[in-house]
């Protein structure tokens, strides 16, 4: 064998690996994060102001017990309307959101999720200021 079949076949091999790679990388679904993620980005400024908020008024606490997951706020708090968004990295279709109404507690069955790594996302207000809080969760 001389030198100009082995580099035809190193060639070949090599154009195959990427045409493989390639086609590999294409088919894998790519998902946003947000589908509003630009629109969000405009109203940035206020979802910092959000966590300066929660940061300063007050922060839930997320407890994983049995068969549920409690989201515990402190009693001296005046809480108004709010929601939890639970959403997976990996699978947009698993995300769920979760409203609560005044109270101190709220509770979310396990039953109702699938195991895995969730990001928690708890809006809410207090005294009309509006609060976020972010954690990363696995069930």
């Amino acid at each position: 064998m001389n030198w100009g079949k082995g580099l035809t076949i190193a060639m070949a091999l090599f154009i195959g690996f990427i045409i493989t790679l390639t086609s590999i990388m294409m088919s894998k679904s790519t998902e946003l994060e947000d589908e509003d993620y630009y629109a969000r980005e405009v109203n940035y400024e206020q979802e910092i102001q959000s966590y300066k908020n929660a940061a300063t008024l007050g922060k839930a606490t997320v407890n994983l017990v049995d068969d549920e997951i409690q989201i515990v706020f402190p009693e001296d708090l005046a809480l108004s309307d709010g929601k939890v968004v639970l959403s997976r990295p990996n699978n947009q279709k698993l995300d769920q959101e979760f409203y609560f109404e005044e109270g101190n507690s709220f509770v979310i069955p396990k039953s109702k999720l699938v195991a895995g790594k969730y990001n928690i996302e708890i809006l809410y207000k207090i005294n009309n200021q509006s609060c976020i809080q972010k954690e990363e969760i696995t069930i």
